[in-house]
């Protein structure tokens, strides 16, 4: 293939999308009280430990990366409504495409460790956590790769709000492209 095309990167203005969950899982009341209780009833709080330990593993990967796979053509057949809200589609580079449909709706867990989504082209999306820079803001790397060839995107690192939406765009896809949308959430 010629030049593997343009990449677009965009940061969109902070949304907060499930913040009440989010907030209902970050204080984890529940762990504290359990190990409370530990005293009071002994045989059920030893249960109880072995319990807890698989919460703890879950919220070490708790920060997600929502991912929306859009194919974008001029096939004039406007957003499809499984994608949902999104206004940046509107505006431009976006809007220079008159159709844009859902393909794939995934979540990964951002952890140390890369997470891999296979793409509808056959490459690879894979996302990870490099650091927490506050309670709400997180410096993660996104990267594109195509199995046994070169990277699309070798390396993207983005600084990103819990709810912030940052979108990937420009790879060929069945007579358009496809439009990667990133929410991090918990």
């Amino acid at each position: 293939m010629s030049p593997l095309g343009r990449v677009l990167i965009f940061a969109v203005g902070s949304f907060l999308l499930v913040a009440a969950p989010a907030n209902a899982k970050g204080p984890d009341g529940k762990g504290s009280s359990g190990q409370q209780a530990a005293p009071k009833k002994a045989p059920p709080t030893k249960a109880a430990p072995k319990k807890a330990a698989p919460p703890k593993k879950a919220a070490e990967s708790e920060l997600r990366a929502e991912v929306l796979v859009l194919h974008a053509t001029n096939a004039k057949k406007g957003i499809d409504p499984a994608v949902g809200d999104l206004p940046e589609l509107s505006k431009p580079p976006f809007s220079s495409y008159r159709s844009y449909r859902l393909i794939k709706k995934d979540s990964l867990a951002l952890e140390s460790e890369a997470s891999v989504m296979s793409l509808p082209n056959g490459r690879s999306l894979r996302a990870k956590l490099l650091k927490k820079l506050s309670a709400d803001r997180y410096r993660v790397s996104v990267s594109i790769d195509q199995p046994g060839g070169k990277a699309f995107l070798p390396l993207l690192e983005v600084r990103a709000k819990l709810g912030q939406r940052f979108i990937v765009a420009g790879q060929s896809y069945q007579g358009g492209i496809l439009v990667l949308v990133i929410t991090l959430s918990k």
